[in-house]
């Protein structure tokens, strides 16, 4: 196989266009920030005078889109916390960038058209509406607040028939954080208080603006990475459109990611194939756009791939390999416009393994994209064997394809792509048949199996390298000392460096960098980081208040890592002093210290209590596995908007806030919640999850869960997820205990209308799943009444057997003969019933209310059958 880990070589001129098309984007980036500077910015009588007739078009004699004069005065008043290339001519080629931004009401140039452009059409052009009579006063537009896309997804009713007044929710104007996500009830709002909500967030935007880490100068595009982090946060709950008869649903944000997205396209486009000028930039019916879509295959069997030799290693492991998995999206986009001479402004989303980005439909681009793809698979094919690969759609677009109205039939086309794309995975032509050169990476050097993954061969160099591994005597492949470095650097470290140079820090970072390009390095906050070839830098965890400020840019792919404190290591704290207590410490955890991250062991440990009637540790430890993800997620994103709705920004908002909840509302709920202190974040993103911790807490919070996302989601009926849990032993191999999740979860998406939970082996609705831990509690009550014995619980089992069978044979055409026996259950239990309950009571009264109340338990029996067995063996399990 030939080597494909060298670099496209980029000529001056392409290296001037790189800078222009960091310019064109930024610029699109910056092109609303006069929505939220409005009134709270100063401007002298003498600016807009000076001013206004260059950035605002007329109506009838007067200056209309005030905010675009803003624009101009926050990159001219707020020059001391910006770049300097903002205010000075002779950055990258064309207009000044201050022209740029606040122009595009008001285009004069070809360039400026671009971002006139790129800002009509992020808006869908023609904006959804709402019939007329029922728009926002442009006197009034401080009191707009963001419509949640949540609360009508799903809902087919033309728009003309709706009035803002059908929506009952709205989102609250303040800076993202795990709490403001939500929406909130919708009120009236008063003006004055909606004025100084705007000015609050400006101030707040501001005042963490000039805290933005690197020299916004000489590292413009590495401050921008950390500008667009603060954008996000600030703007995620400012509408785009706050006057007229406009759907205030879509973010300033991402309004202005998809603007700027779409500007540097366009710039390229034009500018390699000579046809940089108005006429040709409004022409909406060239195919001038690529729409790129990257997909990682075989996510699961990275992750959960089997610990070989020892589980020593499995938790840094398992973290390690989901950390790979998003650098690998990450850094695949990056990569990719790194070649075709773009930024990270390009990238419309990115999270659990995919990415979408726009580019310019040229001869160049392809032939970047599918070079760059080869490089890509080439290194996965033999970092995993051939068993992950990653796969790059490619669909042409016009301008009008981004319509309102006609996005929906892009989209479909797109998805075809990326859905042929995955059938087809790897180029068996060049990846077909044996492995070359496999046998030939065992030397005298390298002659075993790597201990932890039995793949690869183990080096010497991974093997002794004991900042990595401790004391272990364990040989190990560099693959997988990576993996360890990476799981064991989330843990520790609160930010990740990404250097753009595969020598950096070899000894402290990666043996194998990723794609033979980046080089990885967990750092603190007072680390020195050397500002040469350094790439990205990103905090790794939301705040512990919830917010998502930083000085860098901040990307939650920590998720939430339960860790030891004093009471978990001292061995001589009374049982009775503490609610709940892990096991003892083993000889070879000695070395534990508070703030070090839990072993399984300990986590299913602390699935024990202390039993309130004897008073002594009891409960079966044991792991619970959460697997869940959002319903019809696909039948959603494609059909669950109206056509003259269905925008590329949309789905741009809805991505985002569905990760959000995942990504920023999970960590901190379980960071929170004491009783949620032991599960184990293992991936959170996107649209799914799958997590770790003390059996009965996963069932509690898996109910917790399906509560918070339906608040979430507007309480629509439309949006569901559903969930699979599965108990095992701490030492169960990770990929039995993943398949066995992934496997419950198909089986609660195969109930009639999903939006179901399985447990142990039965499904039932999320309704149903609340009802039944309900009976946990009454059986439990039971017990300590002593109206039963713990025997008497056993031999309920018996009875919801055989219910479950009675059930299954009814819902059957034919009943037969092996079936009848189950249909005497009912006169068995009530026979039990009157020998076996309230033996422990003398008076006859005593005896009669403990019958009356366990015959409670055949109602349930009839109702939900064998389902029955998860409050049951929940109970069970509890009191061994």
């Amino acid at each position: 196989m030939e080597k494909t880990d060298e670099r496209f070589l980029k000529n001056d001129k392409e290296l001037k266009m790189d800078t222009t098309t960091l310019k064109i984007a930024l610029a699109g980036l910056l092109h609303d920030i006069g929505k939220i500077a409005q009134g709270k910015l100063k401007l002298s009588q003498q600016y807009i005078m000076g001013n206004a007739d260059l950035y605002q078009p007329t109506y009838d004699g007067r200056h209309t889109h005030v905010h675009a004069l803003y624009t101009a005065a926050f990159i001219e008043q707020l020059a001391e916390i910006l770049p300097t290339q903002f205010n000075r001519a002779g950055w990258g080629e064309g207009d000044a960038f201050i022209n740029l931004a606040a122009c595009h009401h008001k285009p004069e140039t070809a360039m400026q058209w671009l971002i006139t452009v790129a800002d009509r059409t992020s808006s869908g052009l023609d904006r959804a509406a709402f019939e007329q009579g029922q728009g926002i006063s442009f006197r009034e537009y401080q009191k707009t607040r963001l419509l949640p896309l949540f609360e009508k997804l799903g809902d087919q009713t033309p728009w003309e028939n709706m009035s803002r007044h059908d929506f009952s929710y709205q989102y609250p104007l303040a800076p993202l954080s795990a709490q403001t996500i939500f929406p909130v009830k919708n009120t009236s709002q008063d003006k004055t208080v909606a004025i100084a909500e705007y000015h609050e967030l400006f101030a707040t935007f501001q005042n963490q603006l000039a805290k933005l880490r690197h020299n916004k100068d000489n590292d413009l595009e590495l401050w921008a990475n950390h500008l667009d982090s603060l954008l996000r946060t600030c703007l995620a709950a400012v509408p785009a459109a706050r006057a007229g008869d406009v759907v205030p649903d879509v973010s300033l944000y991402d309004h202005c990611r998809t603007t700027a997205s779409l500007a540097a396209a366009l710039y390229q486009y034009h500018s390699q194939t000579n046809t940089l000028d108005a006429t040709a930039i409004n022409d909406g019916k060239n195919k001038k756009l690529l729409l790129i879509t990257g997909d990682f295959y075989g996510i699961q069997k990275f992750i959960f791939a089997s610990s070989g030799e020892t589980g020593k290693y499995r938790s840094k492991l398992l973290r390690g390999r989901s950390l790979a998995v998003s650098l690998f999206s990450e850094l695949a986009a990056d990569m990719l416009c790194q070649e075709l001479g773009l930024n990270f402004l390009s990238i419309l989303f990115s999270a659990a393994g995919k990415f979408t980005l726009l580019a310019a439909n040229t001869p160049q681009t392809r032939e970047k994209i599918a070079r760059t793809e080869e490089i890509i698979n080439d290194w996965l094919f033999e970092l995993s064997c051939g068993e992950s690969c990653m796969g790059i759609a490619l669909t042409e677009a016009c301008l009008n394809d981004f319509h309102a109205g006609a996005y929906g039939d892009l989209h479909d086309r797109h998805m075809d792509d990326v859905h042929r794309r995955k059938e087809e995975k790897l180029d068996l032509e060049r990846y077909g048949g044996p492995v070359q050169g496999y046998l030939e990476t065992f030397t005298r050097e390298s002659s075993v199996l790597c201990g932890l993954c039995g793949k690869r061969p183990a080096t010497h160099e991974a093997s002794t390298d004991k900042n990595v591994l401790g004391s272990a005597e364990i040989s190990v492949c560099s693959v997988c000392r990576d993996h360890v470095l990476l799981g064991a650097g989330l843990a520790n470290k609160p930010w990740l460096a990404i250097f753009n140079d595969p020598q950096k820090h070899h000894n402290k970072g990666l043996l194998k960098p990723i794609f033979n390009r980046y080089q990885i390095l967990f750092v603190g906050p007072d680390s020195h980081i050397e500002r040469e070839s350094l790439q990205k830098l990103w905090q790794l965890s939301i705040n512990e208040d919830g917010s998502l400020f930083s000085e860098v840019t901040m990307r939650p792919l920590n998720g939430y890592i339960p860790r030891y404190d004093e009471l978990d290591i001292e061995g001589a704290v009374p049982q009775s002093a503490i609610p709940e207590k892990t096991a003892p410490v083993r000889e070879e955890e000695l070395e534990i210290r508070p703030g070090d991250p839990k072993t399984f062991t300990h986590i299913a440990e602390a699935s024990r209590h202390i039993a309130s009637d004897t008073g002594k540790v009891s409960g079966t430890p044991a792991l619970g596995i959460l697997k869940a993800d959002v319903d019809n997620l696909a039948l959603l994103m494609g059909c669950g908007l109206p056509k003259e709705r269905y925008t590329i920004t949309r789905l741009a908002t809805l991505s985002r806030q569905l990760d959000s909840f995942f990504s920023i509302f999970l960590p901190s709920l379980l960071a929170g919640n004491d009783n949620f202190k032991n599960i184990y974040t293992v991936f959170a993103g996107g649209d799914d999850l799958f997590l770790i911790g003390p059996w009965n807490r996963i069932s509690t919070l898996a109910a917790r869960l399906r509560h918070e996302f339906s608040r979430y989601v507007c309480d629509n009926p439309n949006i569901t997820f559903s969930a699979g849990i599965t108990l095992h032993k701490s030492h169960t191999p990770m990929d039995r205990m993943a398949a066995a999740a992934e496997s419950a979860l198909e089986e609660a998406k195969q109930n009639e209308g999903k939006n179901a939970v399985t447990m142990f082996g039965q499904t039932v609705s999320w309704q149903d799943f609340s009802s039944l831990m309900d009976k946990r509690q009454i059986m439990e009550t039971w017990l300590n009444r002593q109206f039963i014995s713990p025997a008497m619980m056993y031999r309920f089992n018996h009875f919801v057997e055989l219910a479950g069978r009675e059930k299954a044979a009814l819902a059957r055409e034919q009943i037969y003969m092996d079936d009848l026996g189950a249909l005497k259950w009912r006169a068995m239990f009530y026979y039990t019933i009157k020998r076996n309950t309230g033996t422990t009571f003398k008076q006859q009264d005593k005896k009669e209310e403990a019958q009356q109340e366990v015959e409670q338990m055949a109602s349930w029996l009839d109702r939900y059958g064998a389902a029955t067995r998860i409050p049951l063996w929940h109970l069970l399990y509890e009191r061994r």
